[in-house]
């Protein structure tokens, strides 16, 4: 039984797909040779008026955050004003905020590049908590407010929000030992792109091989 999912936070998931099948390969069943070609076999019934017939999926969700490879540095501006609250939610998603008069204004972005990333959502508060315009107290929960208008037809009414993007390499938390091989050889060549992440190679003959990699763990990446 197979779910697939986007998590939303660290225990709040959107249900993409669920499949059923009991003529899968062995190698299905086994974490190490899992993969996307696996998800296949019956879409499950999700008449809820006939349990013992077909009982829906239940997915009971428990998520780690990821590490984030960049992070806004003190460059970052939202509207020419240097952004005074930041949240790192994960996979280099971060919340980044600032003070313009009475309002709290905020973007939801993910980096892509140490100084590009894509917008995902905004929001213009003047009904903020004291707690959300301090650094130390600004959660994910402060994300509220009004979806500002970019309408550009009416810049003085309800002016858009730009963002300007400055980022920093965050510093990786795990990195490949002496003991890191590929195909049975030591890595020689190694290098750190932040956030646990890293490229690994060797030469074998006139071939460079190499392998880019995530660490979640001490001696675990994907």
């Amino acid at each position: 039984t197979m779910v697939k999912m986007r998590l939303t936070g660290g225990n709040d998931a959107v249900i993409l797909a669920k499949r059923k099948n009991k003529n899968y390969a062995q190698s299905c069943s086994n974490e190490k040779t899992f993969t996307e070609a696996c998800f296949k076999g019956e879409v499950p019934e999700e008449d809820l008026s006939r349990p013992d017939e077909k009982p829906p999926i239940k997915l009971e969700i428990a998520g780690d955050k990821e590490s984030s490879q960049y992070s806004p540095s003190s460059g970052t501006a939202i509207n020419g004003k240097p952004s005074t609250v930041k949240l790192d939610l994960g996979g280099s998603v971060w919340i980044v905020g600032c003070m313009e008069g009475e309002n709290l204004t905020m973007v939801k972005m993910r980096f892509t590049a140490t100084n590009k990333a894509s917008i995902m959502a905004k929001r213009k508060s003047n009904k903020y908590i004291e707690a959300c315009s301090n650094q130390n107290t600004f959660t994910e929960a402060c994300f509220t407010g009004k979806v500002p208008d970019a309408d550009p037809l009416g810049p003085d009414e309800k002016p858009r929000i730009q963002l300007e993007i400055a980022g920093d390499k965050e510093p990786s938390q795990y990195s490949p030992s002496s003991s890191t091989a590929i195909n049975g050889k030591h890595v020689t060549l190694k290098i750190d792109l932040g956030g646990s992440v890293w490229i690994v190679g060797i030469v074998e003959g006139k071939i460079l091989t190499m392998v880019k990699m995530r660490f979640t763990g001490a001696t675990k990446a994907s």
